[in-house]
């Protein structure tokens, strides 16, 4: 009997960060992760944590989600937060929007706490946008084409969102999505 395609586990992630390179020393401060079975948001299942980077967040990336350092003060640390993440990674195939951005930024983090990121089986909206719609498309482009919330640039609401366009990706494409699971190994780096 063949699988169908919405019988594996999804999970929708999303994290925001101190900035765009975690090699200048950019770290995670928020993390979600949303899953999704049989075409459903398991909302009981989500997972969304503030995360402590140990490090000042600047002014003008305050700006942008408005997470700010007194609210990152008493957050848990990476060290705290990354066993929940390997939890979902290991169990789901991920979906994100820009997954190159979210997946370096897990690696980087991983190696950091020392441990490495396990091996992510993954879909990113941006790209299958591109089957869609002949280009990738941002987030912001694909909530509005399909009527949902604009994007807040806050880990949660971005990752149910993602989940959301996801979803009727599915439904648009009429294929199995899972002949476009990439996989990302976190012992590249």
């Amino acid at each position: 009997m063949r699988t169908r395609p919405m019988d594996h586990i999804f999970c929708a992630m999303d994290t925001e960060t101190t900035g765009t390179d975690p090699l200048a020393g950019d770290r995670i401060i928020e993390v979600a992760m949303v899953p999704i079975y049989k075409g459903k948001i398991l909302y009981r299942g989500i997972y969304h944590s503030l995360v402590n980077p140990q490090i000042r967040v600047p002014a003008m990336i305050e700006k942008v989600h408005g997470i700010g350092n007194e609210q990152l003060r008493n957050a848990p640390t990476m060290d705290e937060v990354f066993e929940k993440i390997r939890s979902y990674v290991s169990r789901s195939i991920m979906i994100f929007h820009r997954a190159e951005f979210d997946l370096t930024f897990l690696d980087f983090t991983a190696k950091e706490i020392g441990t490495f990121l396990p091996t992510v089986r993954f879909l990113d909206t941006y790209e299958i946008a591109e089957l869609l719609f002949r280009e990738r498309k941002s987030l912001s482009w694909l909530a509005k084409r399909y009527d949902l919330p604009t994007p807040t640039h806050r880990a949660l609401d971005d990752a149910i969102v993602t989940a959301k366009i996801f979803l009727r990706m599915v439904r648009d494409l009429e294929m199995d999505v899972t002949e476009l699971v990439k996989t990302w190994s976190g012992e590249e780096w």
